[in-house]
């Protein structure tokens, strides 16, 4: 039986997708995250939408840093890219897929976070992607954009791009 948003159930689910395969890349240092679950956890959701958002939640391989998304509107995502967005309270109508949390451990001890004052830029991107998300064999998560950062290495902090890349199962909860 074919499910909505769907033209029929094999084509729902992360197909090829790996199990860690988005990357942030940092001025030449790269790390992986993977491990992406999608759960309903009313984190982001637009008030009289009558739907409740879903949080994307993924972990740094090989650490425990973490690579968040919520998206408000989960019933309005489909195979189409939709653009990253800055975390805002409330949530815009128009908001899809919305970061709010990218954080990782870095080489030499540094770690970089999500700069809350600057925004993403890029798209994300969601295969196999049916019933509004709730579908149980999952969906791809594809992400290509850059998000602001504040790298903190010892006392020295700055600000610095990291480049998202890459595609990864997510896996409903």
């Amino acid at each position: 039986m074919a499910s909505a948003g769907c033209p029929g159930d094999d084509d729902c689910g992360p197909g090829g997708a790996p199990a860690a395969g988005i990357t942030l890349t940092v001025e030449g240092e790269t790390v992986a995250y993977g491990g992406f679950t999608a759960s309903v956890n009313n984190d982001c959701t637009i008030s009289g939408a009558g739907v409740i958002s879903v949080s994307v939640h993924g972990t740094q391989t090989g650490g425990s840093q973490a690579l968040t998304l919520c998206l408000p509107r989960p019933d309005l995502l489909g195979a189409d890219p939709v653009a990253l967005v800055p975390s805002r309270v409330p949530p815009r109508a128009e908001d899809r897929a919305m970061v709010i949390d990218t954080s990782a451990a870095l080489a030499g001890g540094c770690t970089v976070q999500k700069d809350v004052t600057g925004e993403p830029a890029g798209t994300a991107r969601f295969a196999g992607y049916c019933d509004g998300g709730a579908h149980p064999g999952g969906y791809a998560l594809e992400l290509s954009g850059t998000v602001p950062l504040v790298r903190t290495c010892g006392a020295t902090m700055d600000e610095v791009t990291g480049t998202l890349a890459g595609t990864v199962a997510v896996a409903v909860e």
